[in-house]
């Protein structure tokens, strides 16, 4: 089961028509990045980096984000929020 942040599920209910959004995925341990990154891409999003701990940093349409949320192999859906910019 996938964990999604209450920020996520509130953009996934009510999308903005042409917003983008940045996320940090965390993948399982059996999950392959370039899979991912082929699903992602494949709704009109990019993976903007690989993270440590086995995460990616991704941005994606708003009206995209309920594929996003039931891949394959990712066990945590975040705003990039969660990432310390300050440092």
């Amino acid at each position: 089961m996938t964990y999604v942040s209450h920020t996520v599920r509130s953009l996934r209910r009510d999308p903005i028509p042409g917003e983008t959004v940045g996320l940090v995925l965390t993948l399982d341990d059996d999950a392959r990045i370039d899979d991912v990154r082929d699903v992602v891409e494949s709704v009109g999003g990019e993976v903007v980096r690989e993270l440590q701990l086995g995460r990616l940093l991704v941005r994606v349409g708003h009206e995209r984000l309920g594929e996003i949320c039931e891949l394959d192999g990712v066990t945590t859906v975040e705003t990039d929020a969660v990432l310390d910019y300050s440092g």
